[in-house]
């Protein structure tokens, strides 16, 4: 069983407050580029339909996790969680 504790409170708030203060950013500079600006995107019928196919296959693997999290079917590998989490937020340092 793993235990979660506060401790990550202030990391995961750190984080929000970097995202908000580029979203901010991104956000002034795209209204400066769409003022200056107006750009026109084609998507190919390839490409929409590879997309498509890809939201199909997401759909269904949520649905396939939903359904196994219902029956209590569904295991958590708190090793390789937690291997990933070190290995982002060290990813996220240098």
């Amino acid at each position: 069983m793993m235990k979660i504790n506060n401790q990550h409170k202030n990391y995961v708030n750190a984080v929000n407050q970097t995202k908000s203060g580029q979203s901010t950013k991104q956000t002034k500079a795209e209204g400066t580029a769409k003022s200056q600006s107006h750009v026109e995107v084609n998507i190919s019928k390839e490409a929409q339909a590879l997309h498509d196919a890809d939201k199909t296959a997401f759909s269904e693997k949520v649905q396939s996790i939903k359904a196994a999290i219902q029956n209590g079917e569904y295991e958590v590998d708190a090793s390789k969680i937690s291997s990933e989490l070190v290995r982002t937020i060290q990813s996220q340092k240098g």
